[in-house]
């Protein structure tokens, strides 16, 4: 059992208790008092184990503060990394070349060996989260000072270097942050890299974004490798997958197609309704609730950036609300008939 699925088994234990209260109140027949207790007192010993092992959350209120702390570490990590990096430019200078090295070559291990002295101390991991981000961070640092430090060639296989490190890093502890930043990493490495066989400046990816949604859409095809975080690897390589194509779909001149820039962008078009579409279907049908944020937020963007092309210029701007608001309300009542079909079946 990992930790979200012993989060699930708490939730379980407390609707259990709030339906058998729903009932009582309701006058429903009585339940046999003395099995009740005894229930609810094996049920006591679970929710103890759980909170022992994985610091569950067993009250609403607990969740809240629970997320407040997730927040709070990943607020805090940024800020100590944007802490650390603005150190070093500050005092990079008065350092001679040996101490930038060292210090570049010893920040990341010492930040690991604080995660595991706080991952040993504490059951909730927050601290050492916290301390995994700044490892990456440094980590980062490191692969680019370096490089700049010795006048070396700037090279795809840094990114594979940073992804190689934060999933290192992540996959042991369940750390979803550096997951995401490992997996974010290996799709643009894949993506770089045959602009780097080929001969073109890798950076080459941020202009022509098809081969990043090609290795986001790969990726995809293996997401579920690591189970309890496949959920964080399939939302980071659907984000990867859908912004390059709402670009393509959206710009003149991004596409490597043979074709006319136009037909080019006519065909990205007809992907991106086709992608939207797909994504919000199966996310309805498997019931993955982040998928479906992320198919519904793309749709949303790329109906509106449609919109704006097509009537924006000419179109009188009361009409021009007055028709996506419609459109918003038909997207709902679609959504709506999805979910009630889906419940019947």
């Amino acid at each position: 059992m990992n930790k979200d699925e012993a989060q699930r088994r708490a939730d379980q234990i407390a609707a259990f208790r709030a339906e058998i209260e729903a009932l009582v109140r309701e006058g429903a027949p009585a339940l046999d008092a003395a099995r009740l207790a005894a229930v609810r007192a094996h049920q006591d010993g679970i929710l103890a184990r759980l909170a022992r092992e994985f610091d569950v959350d067993r009250t609403s209120a607990g969740r809240r503060l629970s997320l407040g702390m997730q927040i709070a570490s990943v607020l805090g990590a940024a800020a100590l990394v944007a802490a650390i990096v603005s150190f070093f430019y500050r005092i990079w200078d008065t350092l001679s070349t040996p101490a930038q090295v060292a210090a570049l070559v010893i920040a990341p291990p010492a930040a690991l060996a604080a995660m595991l002295v706080a991952g040993r101390l504490e059951t909730t991991r927050y601290v050492a989260s916290l301390c995994a981000i700044v490892a990456c961070g440094a980590f980062v640092l490191e692969t680019i000072a370096l490089p700049r430090l010795f006048n070396l060639r700037d090279s795809p296989h840094v990114l594979a270097f940073w992804a190689a490190f934060a999933l290192a890093v992540a996959v042991p502890w369940g750390f979803r942050i550096p997951f995401a930043l490992g997996v974010a990493a290996l799709a643009v490495y894949l993506a770089a890299l045959p602009f780097e066989l080929g001969g073109f400046p890798w950076t080459h990816v941020l202009d022509r974004p098809e081969p990043l949604m090609a290795a986001a859409v790969i990726l995809l095809a293996a997401h579920r490798l690591v189970p309890d975080l496949a959920a964080v690897a399939r939302g980071v390589l659907l984000a990867v997958a859908l912004v390059p194509l709402l670009a393509l779909a959206s710009v003149r001149g991004l596409s490597l197609l043979p074709m006319d820039v136009d037909a080019a962008r006519i065909l990205y078009q007809i992907a991106a309704f086709a992608a939207a579409c797909g994504i919000i279907a199966i996310a309805l049908r498997l019931g993955q609730i982040e998928t479906l944020a992320i198919g519904s937020v793309f749709a949303g963007l790329f109906l509106v950036t449609r919109f704006f092309e097509w009537w924006w210029d000419w179109m009188p701007k009361y009409l021009f609300f007055l028709i996506m608001a419609a459109v918003a309300i038909g997207w709902l009542w679609a959504l709506r008939l999805a979910r009630r079909r889906l419940e019947a079946a």
